[in-house]
């Protein structure tokens, strides 16, 4: 922008003045022209919000241990940090923020429904569920979404091809191609398939559709909760996977994901701290400690820039 050769050092008579007089005079005169012309220049961004975000780039970039992370502004639709957001990877039970979209977009969540054998034999994380429990859709949810239960994910899946006798995962990757999610695909509804692929920037998309859900962001900004079958014979109590609730303030809600194929992922969404109408995503995947790497992220943002 400016450069010490676009300045024109004042003319001194070397009679007067030492050399190191002149030079430090200089110096000095060059140090309050460029705070000047750097002050206008921050006053004019800061007065027009359209500039905002300012990156702070004597902040270097936090050094992230993922396989891919970014962190994006929504209200500016800008990406604020990013590594490898185009890298597909499996996601694990990221998943699940599609699942749950599919059965809000399929059948009522007052709709009581049935636990199957064939549900509860599925892999992974069970929640708790008993085979014949009848148990509504609504507190599936808060199954498949907060103690992130693949046997969740198999019951919904079931329900809504019973009432639609549509296949559940066409259904899923229907939507990612609606979506505009080009490197996203799903094989089943829980994500315990390694073939279930995304990328940081895909899942950033898919993240902010979710928040036209409001009961999908309550579900995972609830810490505990108990909840019963329909009979009320079968209490459940549901812990979040999401150890960020209580450590960081402005939390809206995250999804936990975890394979060993995919390693730790992590998508969180929090009001930026200085502006509360805005909203940042951040997304971590292959992450040996994603709760830590998230954090960073997240105290690299506030430091780094300024809104």
């Amino acid at each position: 922008m400016f450069s010490q050769a676009d300045f024109t050092p004042p003319v001194v008579e070397t009679g007067f003045f030492s050399e190191s007089n002149i030079i430090q005079s200089i110096e000095l005169k060059w140090d309050t022209w460029k705070k000047k012309q750097q002050s206008s220049i921050s006053n004019l961004w800061l007065s027009n919000p359209n500039f905002l975000p300012i990156r702070n780039w004597d902040i270097d970039d936090p050094q992230s241990q993922t396989r891919a992370a970014l962190v994006f502004d929504l209200k500016k639709n800008k990406i604020l940090y990013e590594e490898k957001i185009d890298k597909i990877l499996p996601i694990a039970s990221i998943t699940k923020l599609m699942t749950a979209l599919i059965v809000l977009n399929n059948i009522d969540i007052e709709e009581i429904t049935v636990i199957s054998e064939e549900a509860i034999a599925a892999y992974g994380d069970k929640g708790g569920l008993v085979i014949n429990e009848k148990i509504s859709v609504k507190n599936l949810l808060y199954a498949l979404l907060m103690e992130s239960s693949n046997d969740a994910a198999m019951v919904l899946a079931e329900a809504v091809e019973n009432s639609t006798g549509q296949n559940f995962v066409e259904l899923m990757n229907k939507k990612a191609e609606e979506l505009g999610l080009g490197n996203t695909y799903f094989i089943d509804p829980s994500g315990y398939d390694p073939a279930n692929i995304s990328t940081a920037r895909d899942i950033v998309q898919l993240v902010a559709f979710s928040l036209n859900y409001p009961i999908i962001w309550q579900i995972l900004k609830t810490p505990t909760i108990t909840l019963f079958s329909a009979d009320g014979e079968i209490s459940h109590y549901w812990t979040n996977t999401d150890k960020l609730l209580n450590r960081l303030p402005n939390i809206v809600g995250g999804k936990t994901g975890y394979t060993e194929e995919a390693q730790g992922c992590l998508v969180l969404v929090i009001k930026q701290s200085q502006l509360q109408s805005n909203y940042l995503i951040t997304v971590v995947l292959g992450a040996q400690e994603r709760f830590l790497e998230t954090e960073k992220l997240i105290e690299w943002v506030e430091e780094a820039y300024k809104w």
